[in-house]
């Protein structure tokens, strides 16, 4: 099915980013994957799909991180990039220097930007 290669992970905790995040791929042309408000539903979409790529909301609440997730799509080499609020002086930009990196909130315009940089267009 054509539509799960293009799926998206989206993880974001904040209920409301994660609608307007899923309706601003689905007008991309992509089809989100979630979203996913924790690690652990995040997982069990892992469990069932390999994603073409991921957005990860950095902090999702409790102290939690989206750490896990990123170390899951990194073994299965799917490119994924962090949002955050916050500096970008954070551990887990050391952890995943590779990574792609863009601050909330994210316009039609950053998100066409960050999807070019993990899906870049064939042809």
């Amino acid at each position: 099915m054509s539509m799960d290669r293009q799926g998206i992970l989206i993880v974001e905790d904040q209920m409301l980013l994660a609608m307007d995040l899923s309706m601003s791929l689905e007008r991309e042309g992509f089809q989100a994957l979630g979203p996913c408000a924790s690690v652990d539903a995040a997982l069990e979409v892992l469990a069932e799909a390999t994603p073409k790529a991921a957005i990860l909301d950095v902090n999702l609440g409790s102290g939690t991180t989206s750490e896990p997730i990123a170390a899951e799509l990194a073994r299965r080499k799917v490119p994924f990039a962090f949002l955050t609020a916050y500096s970008r002086d954070i551990p887990i930009m050391d952890t995943f220097p590779d990574a792609l990196f863009e601050d909330k909130p994210v316009n039609d315009m950053k998100l066409r930007k960050l999807l070019d940089g993990l899906v870049p267009s064939e042809g």
